[in-house]
């Protein structure tokens, strides 16, 4: 493939790069946000929790284990709500999923620094966020994205 310098790749180049999945999870009004540990790519970034898709895996199946990896939490997979492709070419898949509300996620200190529950509008004005994030919360406030809640707080 013979790309001009200082272009970026097109999404059809991506084709055979690596597959994601994203978990999105709520309570009451806030979304699930991790802060990266220093030692895994993007440190010390803001972003859902989420991990690769190994081979012969589902998306919902890597789902379940990246959400137990990270957080040390049994998650149910109830819909794909997005797919989106980072800017160095990583399909994601961005899935809807539920935990019970007395279960608190323990995060893994080798992936996830810190947890916490955040509006649209924390996300928006949070600082050190994985450019996904701030992507994924304009689509779902556009309407391209259905969410079981609505942030009060979107304005």
């Amino acid at each position: 493939m013979t790309r001009l310098p200082n272009t970026k790749p097109t999404q059809s180049q991506h084709r055979n790069r690596k597959r994601g999945v994203i978990g999105v999870m709520f309570r009451a009004d806030k979304l699930l946000i991790i802060r990266r540990s220093l030692t895994v790519n993007a440190p010390g970034k803001l972003c859902l929790p989420g991990g690769g898709i190994e081979a012969g895996e589902s998306e919902e199946e890597a789902l379940v284990r990246e959400m137990q990896e990270e957080l040390a939490i049994d998650v149910t997979p109830t819909r794909l709500c997005w797919r989106s492709v980072t800017p160095w070419g990583t399909r994601l898949a961005w899935w809807v999923a539920e935990f019970p509300d007395h279960i608190e996620p323990v995060p893994n200190p080798e992936e996830v620094a810190e947890v916490h529950w955040m509006t649209a509008n924390d996300i928006g004005t949070a600082r050190g966020v994985l450019p996904s994030l701030p992507d994924f919360v304009a689509a779902w406030r556009g309407g391209k994205i259905e969410l079981p809640w609505t942030d009060s707080s979107q304005g």
